[in-house]
């Protein structure tokens, strides 16, 4: 069944109202608020007031607070932190760019470039941990500026120091590398900072606050992105002093290809050479073997290569002229020479009877001209010992001046002792006595060990450096003056009248009989120039029975403008090896055209085999 529904008719919302209005007191127009006289002590619009009211003293609070904060936080940036954010705030938008001195040029006495600079760009690398810089091309850095990359806010205005002679100048010149942390903290390295370049060793350590110059700046306007606006201040860097030596760069190179020469032939690895201006001090040439190239060092980019030269096996940056000590075999007997005429107890005349061997208790001392011939010389005198180096001769005059007296001259001419070059890295050498062999090895000194001292064996160490002094002292007739290697710098005396000049008078012919027909130095025999001269060969020990191989000499020897001592380690005989070095540097040195040398003058002498060596 379909219920209807109820129809309530269309005046139900009118009957509605009827009963309603019947019911309130309601005006016309009020039904819709008649739900608010239900509330007690109603009174209209007051509900809404109220609610008003506490929002208005919420908002106002909440923004009292929010702007005290905000003030709060204002003063602190403006006021406390007001300084410390502008610094902050130019930082990001000015930069501060270094722009490094470019250290002096060094030139040879001919004002030949012995060191320059290369213009480059310093890329900093805080980063790394075994260089905080490296070197970067000027194209590189362009192409970097090109492209806006980042590197490019890190490069520095820089120079590369180049050395256009590589290994041949090597122990002269030295080469610059990066500044250590431990050399910052020394004070005189206070105005450097870290990345910088400091000489390490050579003239370049020597001579660096010379060198070195004032570092200049560039302040830079910036924008968000880091790249330049503009300049807003320019101090241009102060380069650093240009220095001469006294190096001659062409007598340096022949010496150095002449003693590569023999280093291939005898087959050996190591050598040293050094000339000098007798009558000033002044280096002509420093050569020691084995060198390297100091490019490696100052383009810090070849880890490996410079590890090698650090730590190679024969020290190939070890100046050997000045940092390496050597038993100086027969070049010692000018010193055994001046003691004995020093002491008074020996004359020019005083003669040895040479019999090839001697003995001293049941000790056998044996001259070298009877080991390696079987002959003796006979009655000997100062000048003949010189000649023929004669070692019976020197056994006995030292027995009787007595060690004290020898190692006395030793220091006199300034073996033991620093020659004060002014090259870092020189050593003493060793003059031993009764307490340093007591200290060394727990005993005394004996008769033998004078003996050995005598002829420059045993424990007596020297420098070439300190043997080229004793040398000059001969040459010039009775003074040392301070090797040097600065030009312009005064020369100065460190040994004079020490002996009268009669006595010196006679080394000087002994040695000048060295290189005449019978003396030891036979490669100059029949050389047109005269000169003076001492060869030695000393024996060190070696399980192979090699001796180094010496020879110290002044030419022209009346008045001599240049002084030379060669040594060549465990090479052989210093007459054999070191001599015609000697005579080959000599040959070149005086020639009036020293590119075309002339023909060698001793090779049928050597071929016949009239030479004695020692």
């Amino acid at each position: 069944m379909i219920r209807k529904k109820r129809n309530l008719g269309p005046g139900f919302s009118d009957e509605v109202a009827k009963v309603t209005s019947k019911i309130g007191h309601f005006k016309k127009g009020e039904s819709a608020n008649w739900t608010d006289i239900l509330l007690p002590n109603y009174q209209p619009g007051q509900r809404e007031n109220h609610q008003n009211s506490w929002r208005s003293i919420f908002l106002t609070a909440l923004l009292l607070v929010l702007f005290f904060a905000l003030f709060l936080r204002l003063f602190h940036l403006q006021i406390v932190k007001g300084a410390a954010n502008k610094e902050l705030a130019d930082g990001n938008r000015i930069q501060v760019k270094i722009i490094h001195a470019p250290r002096g040029v060094i030139y040879d006495r001919n004002g030949k470039i012995l060191a320059a600079n290369s213009p480059a760009f310093r890329l900093t690398n805080p980063d790394s941990a075994s260089r905080k810089t490296r070197f970067v091309s000027r194209e590189q850095a362009m192409e970097w500026e090109v492209k806006n990359d980042p590197r490019a806010l890190n490069l520095e205005v820089d120079n590369v120091r180049n050395y256009p002679m590589g290994e041949k100048f090597a122990h002269v010149i030295g080469y610059v590398g990066e500044i250590s942390d431990t050399e910052l903290k020394l004070e005189r390295f206070k105005n450097y900072r870290s990345g910088d370049q400091t000489g390490k060793m050579g003239t370049e350590a020597q001579y660096e606050t010379l060198l070195r110059g004032t570092d200049g700046g560039e302040i830079i306007e910036v924008d968000s992105k880091g790249r330049k606006l503009r300049t807003l201040r320019l101090q241009p860097p102060k380069p650093g002093q240009n220095i001469y030596l006294s190096i001659d760069a062409s007598l340096q190179e022949k010496i150095y290809d002449l003693i590569q020469e023999s280093l291939v032939k005898s087959g050996t690895c190591c050598a040293a050479a050094v000339a000098q201006d007798p009558s000033n001090g002044k280096i002509l040439a420093l050569v020691s073997f084995p060198s390297f190239d100091p490019n490696l060092f100052t383009k810090n980019e070849n880890d490996e290569a410079v590890g090698q030269i650090l730590s190679g096996l024969n020290s190939p940056v070890l100046n050997r002229v000045i940092g390496g000590t050597y038993p100086p075999g027969s070049t010692f007997k000018i010193i055994t020479s001046m003691a004995a005429l020093a002491s008074g107890k020996v004359q020019p005349d005083t003669t040895v009877e040479d019999r090839g061997e001697m003995y001293l208790g049941p000790y056998r001392f044996t001259n070298w001209y009877f080991n390696q011939y079987g002959k003796v010389e006979g009655p000997v005198n100062m000048a003949k010992a010189l000649q023929r180096s004669n070692d019976t001769y020197f056994y006995r005059i030292s027995q009787i001046i007595g060690e004290g007296l020898i190692q006395d001259w030793s220091k006199k001419l300034y073996l033991g002792n620093l020659t004060g070059i002014d090259l870092p890295g020189e050593s003493k050498g060793l003059v031993p006595d009764n307490d340093w062999k007591q200290k060394t090895y727990g005993t005394p000194w004996y008769p033998g060990d004078t003996l050995h001292m005598s002829i420059g064996q045993g424990f007596v160490l020297a420098t070439p450096i300190q043997i080229l002094g004793a040398t000059s002292f001969i040459g010039v007739g009775g003074s040392i003056y301070r090797p040097q290697l600065l030009l312009d710098s005064k020369p100065q005396i460190i040994v004079a009248d020490l002996a009268a000049k009669d006595q010196i008078k006679i080394v000087y012919e002994g040695l000048r009989l060295v290189t005449k027909e019978g003396g030891t130095a036979w490669p100059f025999f029949a050389f047109p120039i005269s000169t003076a001269g001492k060869t030695g060969t000393a024996e060190f020990g070696d399980p192979k029975n090699r001796t180094h191989a010496w020879y110290t000499s002044f030419a022209p020897a009346e008045n001599p403008t240049i002084a030379l001592t060669v040594l060549m380690e465990g090479a052989g005989e210093g007459s054999s090896v070191a001599a015609p070095i000697a005579k080959e540097v000599y040959r070149w040195y005086f020639s009036e055209d020293k590119n075309n040398l002339i023909k060698d003058i001793y090779t049928s002498a050597t071929q016949s085999g009239k030479v004695e060596s020692e």
